[in-house]
């Protein structure tokens, strides 16, 4: 197997969003239209339309070293947020915020955002299946990438995605046992946009190489550790020098699954948005949308 090219740059535009191979992974939806509007003028909840993200035997693998394969499929979805008004936006650019670069214009404190999901497994044989949910801020969109584990023999894993779980689906004529439902909460999307904002400040300021591997980079190490399920940022000692004060809020996300065998699988997802501070859109207003992030915020390796 050919050795994976690095990315030239890991933030501050790296690259568009992925093409080639890597366009089924990464397909924008517009899916914001006939949202439901509730709670007060000073607070809004709005439940997107269901995400549909699907995977058949045809779908060919992202990774192969000739011993392991790596099927993945996601969609990514964008909030209707706000754009800033000129004023607005030259006032968040007057105020320099690390690891942005200014003060952002959505943080946690606007937006809170929620995912249910039911997983179901259309083959006959039981499927070993990771739910994958990638956030998006207005800086940036995150791609885990891989993670080189084996330099003789250039064999990669995948690095952690924002939430990054397994669950195990029946086959088929298990009825009930075919399908998985869960929710991710508000707590949860939370600690994720917390976490993509360590990575981001773990991008600007890496950490310190350790051991008597210096070609190896610690940033693959400690976005992981961010963005591992069972850390949380309020308790974790060895990122806790990262966490930014100021935490930009989600914008988007990329959601969908991961399997190592083909399968015929299936995932339906509910995106419900929170808006605590005026920056979603309300039905019927043409005001512009923040736009989509261009940059990929990464600290991993594309597959070859």
């Amino acid at each position: 197997m050919r050795k994976n090219q690095r990315f030239a740059r890991v933030h501050r535009g790296v690259t568009r969003p992925l093409t080639g191979p890597m366009a089924p992974m990464l397909c924008a939806a517009s899916l914001l239209a006939g949202l439901s509007v509730g709670c007060g003028n000073q607070e809004q909840e709005r439940s997107l339309p269901p995400l549909q993200v699907g995977m058949t035997p045809a779908v060919a693998p992202i990774y192969d070293d000739g011993e392991m394969q790596i099927y993945e499929v996601k969609r990514g979805i964008q909030f209707p947020i706000l754009a800033p008004s000129d004023m607005a936006r030259a006032d968040l650019n007057d105020t320099p915020v690390a690891p942005y670069g200014r003060q952002p214009w959505v943080t946690t404190n606007d937006i809170q955002v929620q995912v249910t999901w039911t997983l179901s497994n259309l083959d006959d044989e039981d499927h070993v299946v990771e739910v994958l949910v990638d956030p998006w801020n207005e800086f940036g969109r995150y791609y885990p990438g891989l993670q080189l584990t084996d330099a003789d023999n250039q064999e990669y894993m995948p690095n952690f995605s924002g939430i990054d779980k397994r669950y195990i689906v029946l086959g088929k004529a298990q009825g009930e046992g075919s399908r998985v439902h869960g929710t991710y909460t508000f707590s949860d999307l939370e600690e994720v946009a917390i976490d993509l904002a360590t990575v981001m400040n773990i991008i600007e300021n890496p950490p310190a190489s350790e051991g008597d591997a210096p070609e190896e980079d610690p940033r693959v190490t400690y976005a992981n550790h961010a963005f591992h399920w069972q850390n949380r940022s309020y308790d974790d000692l060895l990122i806790a020098n990262w966490v930014p004060p100021t935490v930009a809020g989600l914008t988007g996300l990329d959601l969908g699954f991961r399997t190592y065998e083909p399968a015929t699988v299936a995932i339906e997802l509910a995106v419900e948005v929170v808006d605590k501070g005026g920056r979603l859109r309300k039905e019927g207003e043409e005001h512009p949308l923040l736009g989509a992030p261009e940059e990929i915020i990464t600290v991993g390796t594309a597959p070859p």
